[in-house]
């Protein structure tokens, strides 16, 4: 069980250093006669924490206070059985207000394709987050996923969009409802500390070098937060990028940067609000926008000016079937990319 004082001792020790994010998992952490202190500590440490429990945790171990203390409470559901069976206690657990509740999907060797859709269809009717991600930083499987969906009608591939527990993350939609695939680890940049339940601090639980709570010190624990991740996830250390565009027989290019902005118009229906999601300047883009019109002959945007539709902007028949080319070349391209 894990000692109270190795907390202390790291939040003395870093208590100037706020993690990206905390994860407290265990068979059931919600057995731990502290969990509520471990909670706050863990708090007080990272910008967001998550609590991992499995998913046939019992209706009576289920402290409502520790978990509305959290920011996101994640069940780990490895079969469709797991979350059939424990539809009631997803009920009362939404009952009582409790939300931030996610669906953690681990994949292995035994996973079953079929299954895992089933899953993403029970936890989609209630609501929940889901993340699919690697069983013990095993990519190999995530890869196959990835590339048996890009098959599969109703579903777009996203790109990366940021990192979740130590793993590069990626947005699919699944008939339109969003899910989070983790692909490659942080690596290089992983800025990570690992505590045990016996007080054990090692940069992570797959490396032998450890050191028990009561020897270590602040420049080791700093040493190892700061360290490089020894795991060679990449030898070569290259980070491909994908940059999708489209030239006309005469010439003109469509740049990536404007199939982007189509396609965040086409989500928004607002050319300004897909401009402030990009970060770029909107007269600049209207401009380019009315430039790339020209050159092709074909009308792009259409912009409403009077009316309940006033500020809408829509694609024309043509920009949509571009931004529908573009997006099924980008997710062919970016399972190909996974597998790198």
């Amino acid at each position: 069980m894990l000692p109270l004082e190795a907390l202390e001792v790291l939040t003395e020790n870093l208590g100037d250093f706020k993690f990206d994010e905390g994860i407290i998992t265990c068979p059931n952490p919600l057995l731990h006669p502290k969990i509520d202190f471990i909670v706050n500590e863990i708090r007080d440490l990272c910008k967001k924490t998550t609590i991992f429990l499995p998913a046939s945790v019992s209706k009576n171990a289920l402290h409502k206070a520790p978990l509305k203390n959290v920011d996101v409470v994640s069940f780990l559901i490895s079969t469709f059985r797991d979350i059939r069976s424990n539809v009631q206690t997803l009920k009362m657990l939404l009952s009582q207000g409790i939300d931030n509740i996610e669906a953690y999907v681990p994949l292995d060797s035994s996973y079953d394709f079929a299954e895992i859709l089933s899953i993403i269809k029970v936890c989609s009717s209630y609501g929940l987050k889901i993340t699919i991600g690697p069983y013990m930083c095993n990519r190999l499987y995530i890869y196959k996923f990835l590339e048996k969906l890009s098959k599969r009608e109703n579903v777009e591939i996203g790109l990366h969009y940021g990192r979740r527990y130590f793993y590069n993350a990626i947005k699919v939609f699944i008939n339109n409802y969003p899910v989070d695939v983790l692909t490659s680890p942080i690596g290089e940049n992983c800025r990570a500390l690992y505590l045990n339940p016996y007080g054990n601090f090692s940069k992570c639980p797959f490396l032998n070098y450890e050191v028990n709570y009561k020897k270590i010190t602040r420049d080791e624990l700093r040493k190892m937060l700061f360290s490089p991740c020894t795991i060679n996830h990449n030898p070569m250390h290259l980070s491909p990028r994908i940059s999708v565009s489209f030239v006309t027989r005469d010439g003109v290019e469509v740049s990536s940067d404007v199939l982007e902005l189509l396609e965040l118009i086409y989500q928004l229906n607002s050319f300004r609000a897909a401009c402030r999601a990009l970060g770029v300047s909107p007269s600049t883009y209207w401009e380019k926008i009315r430039s790339l019109e020209e050159k092709l002959g074909i009308t792009l945007l259409i912009s409403m000016k009077g009316g309940k539709k006033k500020g809408v902007t829509l694609l024309t028949d043509f920009a949509k079937e571009l931004l529908e080319k573009y997006k099924e070349i980008r997710e062919k391209a970016l399972v190909s990319m996974y597998e790198y």
